[in-house]
């Protein structure tokens, strides 16, 4: 193998994990095989590996190795997010599969093993300039709105939703990388700390209160309605291909707030959803609705026009991008 530190590393602290086509790794009940590395973010790398052994044999998953190991913290996030996804039990959330560690002397890389989605919301809304079509986009917020009921109702806040992190396989939604999640007291899990000012979120999906927070002109630690105003940001742009706060100044008058940059679309089914866009998208968190609530919402919307996905399925099974 390939030396795993990258040049100008911190000895034992930062690894750039090098795997070779067909490379054997061990997970605690599973064998893998290595088929190509898929990316690489702030605190590891993503390869995808296919099941060699076992009654999965033949699965191709995506395993996630965590290479910076000197930061205590990013350690223990690392577990949390192991811990929150092995305990969760939801079809719109990923699952892991197994976990291991990769032995590169003196140190092992931790490493988990999930189910492999091939496309995310970002890559595909990147060949859609103009957003999905409103038959597509309703079903799959049903998707989300029901992954983010499930989580709330675990006193458990992703913080970090945004396109990337969406994965699916044409019609079937899975929430992805809860590196940075949140945990209140009630979740069950171990609650570990952020460090004040740490970044939550790329900017283009921040909420007002995550970008004060981060700023340091607010102590209030951002809640549920944060990621209510992300999914809200990310509805809206699969809509339009637009995302509305690109600049998030949010304390500067010239930057208007997110719902008054929504534009008014054709077709009753666009304009009933963008009236709940707007109101997820309020600056004030108080006045965006729960997870509940929008999940009772945008079913209402569905069942309105029931008629014509039953038509519109009837015709194209699936309904694939």
């Amino acid at each position: 193998m390939a030396d795993p530190q990258g040049a100008g590393a911190a000895p034992e602290e930062r690894y750039e994990l090098q795997l070779q086509p067909g490379q054997t790794i061990w997970a605690k009940d599973l064998t893998l095989e290595n088929l190509e590395w898929l990316g690489r973010g702030g605190n590891g790398s993503v390869f995808r590996m296919v099941v060699a052994s076992g009654k999965l044999k033949g699965l191709i998953v995506a395993v996630k190795f965590l290479e910076v190991l000197g930061d205590r913290q990013r350690v223990d996030r690392f577990n949390q997010e192991i811990a929150i996804l092995q305990d969760a039990d939801h079809p719109h959330i990923i699952e892991v599969l197994s976990t291991g560690e990769f032995a590169i002397p003196p140190r092992a890389l931790p490493f988990f093993v999930m189910e492999y989605q091939p496309r995310n919301m970002e890559r595909e809304l990147r060949g859609h300039a103009h957003g999905l079509h409103p038959d597509l986009v309703l079903p799959l917020c049903l998707q989300m709105a029901s992954a983010l009921v499930y989580l709330h109702s675990r006193d458990i806040i992703h913080r970090d939703l945004k396109p990337s992190n969406i994965l699916f396989d044409g019609s079937n939604v899975k929430l992805a990388d809860f590196g940075i999640a949140a945990l209140g007291d009630r979740s069950g899990l171990r609650l570990v700390g952020t460090k004040p000012g740490q970044k939550l979120a790329p900017h283009f999906y921040m909420s007002p209160e995550q970008w004060n927070w981060w700023k340091g002109r607010s102590t209030e630690r951002p809640g549920k309605a944060s990621d209510i105003f992300q999914l809200g940001l990310i509805m809206y742009r699969m809509l339009t291909g637009f995302t509305p706060n690109t600049v998030p100044r949010w304390d500067e008058k010239r930057q208007p707030p997110p719902v008054d940059q929504i534009r008014d679309l054709d077709g009753s089914l666009v304009n009933d959803l963008v009236g709940i866009i707007r109101e997820m998208l309020s600056v004030t968190p108080q006045e965006r609705p729960i997870a509940e609530r929008l999940q009772d919402r945008l079913f209402v919307v569905f069942r309105a026009y029931s008629s014509h996905f039953i038509a519109l399925y009837g015709t194209r099974p699936g309904g694939e991008f």
